[in-house]
């Protein structure tokens, strides 16, 4: 019964993270590979080459190789796949540090069935899917699906030429400082989606992750 509980609130939480990929930052165009067409006429997509990212060797990171079998619309699809999932984890990361520190707003999350939001922030992030009321569940779920449907509907389709994957005014702030703040996305992305995968291995695997803080793990 237990077993069952576990995977039933892990495929919650995975339900969850990918329908929750919708498009929210300051790239407003898909990332486009040297040789592609822009991706936004109102914003240049970073390259992600140069002087920006020196970690790399101011080369594109591509450990799979995807940009030499793929065409411009599949590296499209990939990155902004990318930038989306890297976006949702850094909101992951948020809310994983307010679960395991046990921040919560007052009062009940569902009335009917007297779940508080502190009973539920007492509960370990895993265990916190599991307390959500269905209803409640299926709320969020529609929600981000909405999202995600009409980000999908929007014309012309982020991967194809002119399309976009969000722009939160990215369009409209100062030309010299927009190349900095897309790098910073992306790295802060991939350093979430690393980070998110560090807390569920030390909270699952006790001393999986040397030198973790204590705020980072469920207590």
């Amino acid at each position: 019964k237990l077993l069952n509980s576990i995977v039933l609130n892990m495929i919650r939480v995975v339900i969850i993270a990918l329908l929750a990929s919708v498009a929210s930052g300051f790239i407003a165009a898909p990332l486009s590979s040297p040789s592609a067409t822009s991706l936004s006429s109102s914003v240049t997509p970073i390259t992600n080459t140069g002087n920006l990212f020196p970690e790399t060797g101011k080369q594109v990171w591509d450990p799979l190789g995807l940009m030499k079998r793929l065409d411009d619309k599949g590296v499209a699809w990939f990155r902004a796949a990318e930038l989306k999932h890297g976006r949702v984890a850094m909101m992951a990361n948020l809310g994983w540090l307010a679960q395991v520190n046990h921040f919560h707003f007052g009062g009940d999350i569902s009335p009917s069935t007297s779940t508080s939001f502190e009973s539920i922030a007492n509960a370990s992030p895993f265990d916190a899917i599991g307390m959500i009321p269905d209803a409640g569940f299926y709320q969020i779920l529609f929600v981000i699906g909405a999202v995600e449907g009409y980000q999908e509907m929007i014309q012309p389709h982020y991967t194809l030429p002119g399309g976009s994957i969000g722009d939160l005014g990215a369009a409209r702030c100062n030309p010299e400082a927009l190349p900095r703040m897309q790098a910073v996305e992306v790295k802060n992305g991939r350093l979430a989606m690393l980070g998110m995968a560090s807390y569920i291995a030390a909270a699952t695997i006790p001393g999986s992750v040397p030198n973790i803080p204590s705020f980072f793990i469920p207590h």
